[in-house]
Order: structure tokens, then C-alpha cells, then sequence
């Protein structure tokens, strides 16, 4: 009986079912053997010939495969069809002392019948090519982290918890490197000028009025002011140019790895190591194609499946050009293939795909499966951009309308721009759209309708037109440094430096999380007081000032440095630029990717890095660490000290007799590093620190920070002075609409009585005896009272009325239940 084995049990019942009784399948359990854990496994002094062992861990599925090897007809390998399947086809071999060049080995991308069927019955043989460069790939990375971090325990202290590695240290670098380019960043601010506007002699009435912009901001609020004042008495402009041009956006293209982790992380908040085990299971199930993967293009057999789809959904007129979506047969594997003896793969199994469901025909994971809500939209994502990259471009036409203000010069030109879609195209199968569409709206044909008269408006306004403005607004606005990487944007990054390979960005991103290099965290929001100027009537000044607010940050689930991630960069780039650098990273994946071509001697790639850096990895490693400049430790005056732990810097007191249980803890400033931090900058961290320990930062307001605290009543909120009650969920926003009513209704004196705001309201406050009481006390102010034109007399008659009501128990009375 023919053996088949396969990576993953989870494949193994559904292909015997494909195959029948006359197979056997088993699984490998994914790699049985990989290099000892030891730098001399990597060959440095014996010609780099690497030492494997097979892993204890799969002792039992090692038995199993022995077992049924012995019962065996004949054994075809059907790993994964990838370089690290490869190398899992070979070990198996390897283990079951079968010929690599003459044993089946056989791939399929998807698995559903006719695919595992055909595979089986054309199978290929172990490409050694792939396996040298998946084996080349693990060398390296154990040549550099074995090497590497071993100076970092030494240099930089922490432990042997602290590691550095090929691909690790690079995508550390890209997080601390937008890190410190946002700390750097100098905002900058502009006055961008909107407004309404209305063609000359035109009747006013429903959609006569269209909104456009100057094109280039003003530099200042002066300029912005100046503007408007030159222009408050005369409301006529003129049109310069009006053009109408075609439009085509083009479709997405089918995901491949990289760009599903980016989507699902930004559509679902799926993270990137997620979305990969979700993509297992789907893969396994026989739902979607293989999903390691860096190609986008679909096959000649999944084009024609997907067109009966889009045919049978939309219409024929909905079908893209197909020429460009059917991929050529790879050269290079072709070559490959013969330079090392084997046969040419047949085109089916050598074309690879980007993702795509085996079933075009299903939209949605069936009812009958038990699948969860973010597994089925994963699914639909792959399913649409499938779909989509087959699809007809939309096309559509933009209409732009360029004019001039009377009495500006030709360098504050203003625009308008409207757009309209004539046919949608590949936009019809969008999820959202299509939701818009089938909605059984009774006021859906409404935005129609106006879009329609919008773009007639658009159409009737020519060259030479006049035109006056119904209003012009002034609205400041400040330039933004780039935002923190989220994991989808970090493993957009990674791809496009050339940083690793598609299926291994999820487990990077989750190395450096796990060793505590990076955090994945929410940003607290920063808000900024500011202030518009707008003039909606002719002849008014000076403009409408309306108070609003610039915010900065407020980000949420974004990837920042830790004071141990930026400590470890620092002394690897420092020591080993070269090592680390983008484009060496790069370099060295097209190296493999050569490797697993035939065209690159793997050996080769090994020796030349090792002696790149050879000479100073032997100096370092005989220095002492302490003459080093990464000191673990440095001591500052009034027993302040900076220390390196294993989870990073830290900042402590210690007693001056040596008591540990009396050392006082600080934690450590963000952004600053142990080699560079100066005892200004130590101090001031804890002092501001002091300020905060009693509460949490919660934002910030005109540069000062906005603390939620808890005390005896509850939590609250407090900002330069100032407290408010809150909830552990009340809003920054809100927070500020109470600060800022209690800070404009400061305290007044009113003879013995200070008028002041609370949370319910204006209320008098009366300090000094009043009878036994010696406590000030309190009494509400009733609603309607105008509180500028009260008087002591009248805030002694609220006051003595509210006593008695106090007295007769008339004040917030509540009625009991039953």
C-alpha cells in the first residue's frame, strides 16, 4: 500500500478520503530534525557542514513514521510546496533512508481532489535546491544569533534572555527609527481657506451652492485674517479654467501573504500571526490555496472559474482584460530543475498563485462547518480580492473648476473638483457597495438624485464664469510626523525593504514583542486649544472666531520602542552596522532566493558573511564588559542609579546604608537609552514622574497633562488645579467640556458667600461657624438665577431658604422601592 505523507494531521482525513483505501496518510508533525542548538553546529572551522538531530519532541510521530515506512509499498512526500516543506520532505527521507533524487515527492496547492489526485499521480522528485536554501536560511540565522547575542549578555547585560538575529534586529531598527523620527519631528502650521461658492446671476436654491478650496495654504493667522478682511466687502470672483477628464481605477489584486496579514489587521483588527493560523485552517479544510505565497497572480484554471462567477453575479461586462493575469511558467525553476537532474514540474504545479478559494462559486465558508465570525470574514476578503483582480477597471469622469477671488493675485488660485463613476466595475463586487446597493431603501434613490444634480451644477460652470462666495472659513492646521506602525503597516515595511519573507513577518513581529524589544500599546491623545475665523454674510467684520480642537495622537494598538529595544539597537548598530543594515538584509534574501535557483553556491553565502564580520566579533568577545561603552550600570549623585536589567534600563534610588528592602524604583524614561542618559535627564524624569504617581495620564491639554485619580468618593479628574468627577470611561472630550465650564465659573465673592460651580450646577458656599457647625456649608443655587447681577442681600435669602429646606429634608429626596 502506497504511503503518502503529508506536514499536518489536520490535511491527513480529508486527502485519504480523496484517495481512498488503497493509500495510507500519515503526517510528519511539520520538521522532525533541525540543528543542534549550538554554534558549532553551523561548520565555522569545519567547512560549514551543519550537525542535525531529530527533534525528542516528535519522538512519537518519528516512530510512527518508521512504522509505516517498514509497511510500505512505496512512500511519496507530500510536504508543503515551499522551501521550508522542502526541507521537511527531505528530512523525512533523511530519517527514512530513502534517495532524495529518485524518491516521489509530490505538491499541490490546494486541496481539494482533483488537485491532490493529479499531484499524486505526477509527482516530481526532493528539489535540492530549495532544501539548500531553506538550510542556508537556518544557518545563517544561527551563525548571527549565536554569535551576536552572546555580546549582548556580556556588553549590555540583562541575561541570556537578550538576542539579536538576522532578520530580527533590522525589523527592530525600522520601530525605534520612526520612533526617534517623531520625537525629532517639528510641527509646522498652515491656514488652509475653504468656502461656498455660487455662479453670478444664478437663482439660490437647493444644490446652487458648491463648496472649493485654495489650493496652497496660508503660511499664518495673519495672512489668514488679512485675507478675509481684504475680502468681507467684495464677494465676486472669476472662473480661470474648467475641464472634465476620464477617470479608470484599476482593481485590486488577489492577496498574496504580506497584503492578507496588512488587510485583515486594518478591515478586522485580525493581528498578523492571526491571520496566518486562520489561513491554516481554511487551507486544511480545502477552502483556500496554499497561503504562503508571494505571488498575486491567479492561473490559467482559476481564471476561467472565477469568470463563470463574475458572468453568472454581474454580467459579462464586468470581466477584465485576462492576458495579464495569466502567469508564465518560471524560467527559473524550469532551469533549476534541469541543472540539478530532476524533471521539469508540469506548468499546473509550477505556476504559483496568490490566494484563492478552491470554490468560486462560494462567497461565504458553508453553514454546516463550524466556523467563527473573523474565520468567515477572512474567508470573504480572500474570496473578494480574488474575484476583484480579474474584474472590468471603473470608470468614471472628474470635473475641475479652477478660479480667482477679485483682487488676488494668480499665485491663490482656488479649486473645486467633483467626480462622478459610470461604471463601476470591479467596485460592484465590493462587500460594502454591494450592501449599499441590494438595501431595500426607500430614500436610496435620494443621494443619487443629488449626486446627479451635483454633477449638472459641475457641468454648467464655464470658463469666464463669475462666481461670488457665500462663505469663506480659515481653519488652522498643523503638519504630522508619520504614525507609529501598526502591525499591518510594520509588515508592509518589512516587505518593501526586503526584510524576511512573507510567512515569516507574523513570527518576527511576535519575537520582538515576546523579548519585550517593542509594545504594542495605545497612544494617549494630546489636545490643542485653537481657534477658526469665518465669514458667512457680506460686509461682516471682523469674522466669526469659533473656538476648536487640534488633536495629536490618540492612537490605538501602535508599535513603540522600549528603553531595552532601543538599548540592544543601539549596541548592534554601533558594533555591527553592516550586519544589520536594510540593504544587507535584502542582499541576503535575494541571495537565498538565488540558492534556491541553482544559481548561487549555498556554502559560499555563509563563508562570506561569517568573515564580514568575523575580526570584530572576536574582539568584542575577548574585551572585558565593563570597559565597554554599553556600561550596565551608571551611578549618578544622591545614590541615584541607572542599571541594565532583563527587561531593560531601570532607574532606582538605593539606601545609603544598603538596606534593598528601602531602594526606591522609578522605572525608566521612554526614548532614552543606559549609555546616553545624563542625570538631568534621570532627575527630571522622576520628578515629573512624582507629579504623575498619584494618577494616570489620560491626555493632554495645552501642554499640560490631564490625570485620572481615584479618592474617597470615586474616580476624578484633575488638570492644572483643577478637579472634575469621572468615570473610568468618560471620554478625554468630555473630561475637558467639565474642566473648562469649572474654569470659566471661577469662584465669587459675594460677602460671606462664594459663588461656585460644581457637577450639579452653581451652588453658594458659606465658610465659618454657623452654629455648631464649624464647616463650610453648602447650598444650591435654583435654576434661572442670573448669577452676574446677584447680589449678597439675595444670596443671603437663597442661602438661609436653602438651610431650612436642608432642615425639612426637602433636598434631594429619593423614593424607596415598594
Amino acid at each position: 500500500m502506497p504511503l503518502i505523507i503529508v506536514e499536518s494531521p489536520a490535511k491527513c482525513s480529508k486527502i485519504q478520503g480523496f484517495l481512498g483505501l488503497g493509500y495510507k496518510v500519515i503526517a510528519s508533525m511539520g520538521h522532525i530534525r533541525g540543528l543542534v542548538p549550538d554554534l558549532d553546529s553551523v561548520g565555522l572551522t569545519k567547512n560549514f557542514e551543519p550537525t542535525y538531530e531529530f527533534s525528542k519532541e516528535k519522538s512519537k510521530a518519528i516512530a510512527q513514521l518508521r512504522a509505516c515506512a517498514k509497511e510500505a509499498d512505496s512512500i511519496i512526500l507530500c510536504a508543503d510546496d515551499d522551501r521550508e516543506g522542502e526541507a521537511i520532505a527531505y528530512s523525512v527521507a533523511v530519517l527514512l533512508k530513502l534517495n532524495p533524487l529518485t524518491n516521489p515527492r509530490a505538491v499541490f496547492r490546494e486541496i481539494t481532489k482533483n488537485a491532490v489526485c493529479n499531484a499524486i499521480q505526477r509527482p516530481r522528485t526532493i528539489d535540492m535546491n530549495r532544501v539548500n536554501s531553506q538550510q542556508a536560511r537556518a544557518m545563517l540565522d544561527m551563525m548571527v544569533g549565536f554569535t551576536i547575542s552572546p555580546l549582548l549578555w556580556k556588553h549590555v547585560g540583562g541575561g541570556t534572555a537578550l538576542s539579536a538575529g538576522r532578520c530580527q534586529t533590522p525589523a527592530l531598527r525600522l520601530v525605534c527609527e520612526r520612533e526617534q523620527s517623531i520625537e525629532s519631528f517639528k510641527s509646522e502650521s498652515s491656514w488652509p481657506l475653504s468656502g461656498t461658492f455660487t455662479v453670478s446671476g444664478q437663482i439660490t436654491g437647493k444644490n446652487s451652492h458648491w463648496p472649493g478650496t485654495m489650493i496652497e495654504s496660508l503660511g499664518d493667522e495673519e495672512s489668514a485674517l488679512n485675507y478675509l478682511e481684504n475680502h468681507h466687502t467684495d464677494p465676486k470672483g472669476k472662473v480661470r479654467s474648467a475641464t472634465t477628464k476620464p477617470w479608470t481605477e484599476s482593481p485590486p489584486q488577489a492577496l498574496m501573504t504580506s497584503t492578507l496579514q496588512q488587510q485583515s489587521s486594518n478591515l478586522y483588527n485580525c493581528n498578523p500571526k492571526r491571520t496566518m493560523q486562520i489561513a491554516q485552517k481554511l487551507y486544511e479544510a480545502g477552502h483556500i490555496t496554499y497561503m504562503r505565497t508571494d505571488q498575486t497572480n491567479l492561473g490559467e484554471e482559476a481564471i476561467q472559474l472565477a469568470k463563470r462567477t463574475v458572468e453568472a453575479r454581474w454580467g459579462k461586462q464586468y470581466m477584465g482584460e485576462l492576458k495579464a493575469k495569466v502567469q508564465a511558467p518560471q524560467k527559473a525553476k524550469a532551469a533549476s530543475a534541469s541543472a540539478s537532474g530532476q524533471p521539469a514540474t508540469p506548468a499546473a504545479q509550477e505556476a504559483h498563485e496568490a490566494i484563492r478559494p478552491t470554490h468560486f462559486e462560494n462567497s461565504q465558508l458553508p453553514e454546516s462547518e463550524d466556523w467563527s465570525h473573523q474565520d468567515k470574514k477572512i474567508y470573504h476578503l480572500i474570496w473578494l480580492r480574488a474575484i476583484q483582480s480579474i474584474m472590468a477597471q471603473a470608470k468614471g469622469e472628474g470635473r475641475t473648476i479652477v478660479f480667482d477671488l477679485e483682487g488676488d493675485d494668480s499665485e491663490l488660485p482656488w479649486e473645486a473638483k467633483w467626480k462622478r463613476t459610470l461604471f463601476q466595475g470591479w467596485k460592484i463586487a465590493d462587500e460594502k457597495e454591494t450592501e449599499i446597493m441590494l438595501a431595500e431603501d426607500k430614500e436610496s434613490s435620494e443621494p443619487e438624485e443629488s449626486a446627479e444634480a451635483s454633477w449638472k451644477l459641475a457641468e454648467g460652470i464655464k470658463d469666464g464664469d463669475g462666481i461670488i462666495w457665500k462663505t469663506l472659513k480659515a481653519k488652522p492646521q498643523e503638519s504630522k510626523p508619520q504614525g507609529r506602525f501598526t502591525e499591518a503597516t510594520l509588515v508592509r515595511e518589512l516587505e518593501k525593504k526586503g526584510i524576511g519573507r512573507p510567512s515569516t513577518f507574523a513570527s518576527l513581529i511576535s519575537t520582538i514583542v515576546d523579548k519585550a524589544y517593542i509594545e504594542i500599546k495605545d497612544i494617549p491623545q494630546k489636545i490643542q486649544q485653537s481657534k477658526t475665523y469665518s465669514l458667512n454674510t457680506l460686509n461682516q467684520w471682523p469674522a466669526t472666531v469659533e473656538a476648536f480642537q487640534i488633536k495629536k495622537g490618540g492612537e490605538k494598538a501602535r508599535i513603540a520602542p522600549t528603553p531595552l529595544g532601543l538599548t540592544i539597537l543601539d549596541f548592534t548598530l554601533k558594533n555591527f552596522p553592516d550586519l544589520f543594515a536594510f540593504d544587507f538584509t535584502a542582499a541576503m534574501e535575494n541571495k537565498l532566493d538565488k540558492i534556491a535557483e541553482g544559481s548561487e553556491p549555498w556554502k559560499k553565502v555563509l563563508e562570506d558573511t561569517w568573515k564580514s564580520y568575523k575580526d570584530r566579533y572576536e574582539t568584542l568577545k575577548s574585551k572585558s564588559g565593563g570597559t565597554q561603552v554599553n556600561a550596565k550600570r551608571k551611578e549618578f549623585s544622591d545614590g541615584l542609579v541607572a542599571i541594565m536589567t532583563g527587561k531593560g534600563p531601570l532607574l532606582l534610588k538605593e539606601d545609603p546604608v544598603g538596606d534593598k528592602d528601602k531602594t526606591i524604583f522609578y522605572g525608566w524614561p521612554p526614548g532614552k537609552q543606559l549609555q546616553t542618559i545624563t542625570e538631568e535627564e534621570a532627575k527630571s524624569f522622576i520628578e515629573e514622574k512624582g507629579r504623575q504617581m498619584a494618577g494616570d495620564s489620560i491626555g493632554e491639554y495645552n501642554g499640560h497633562q490631564i490625570l485620572r485619580k481615584k479618592g474617597p468618593y470615586g474616580l476624578y479628574a484633575e488638570y492644572n488645579g483643577v478637579r472634575v468627577n469621572c468615570l473610568a470611561d468618560t471620554s478625554l472630550e468630555d473630561i475637558l467640556v467639565k474642566l473648562q465650564a469649572k474654569q470659566e465659573s471661577p469662584a465669587r465673592a459675594l460677602g460671606p458667600f462664594q459663588i461656585r460651580t460644581g457637577q450639579y450646577g452653581p451652588y453658594l458656599m458659606k465658610t465659618g461657624a454657623t452654629g455648631a457647625n464649624k464647616k463650610p456649608v453648602c447650598v444650591s443655587i435654583p435654576k434661572g438665577t442670573d448669577l452676574d447681577t446677584l447680589t449678597a442681600q439675595q444670596a443671603g435669602e437663597i442661602f438661609e431658604a436653602g438651610l431650612k429646606a436642608k432642615a425639612a429634608g426637602g433636598f434631594r429626596k429619593f423614593k424607596k422601592k415598594g
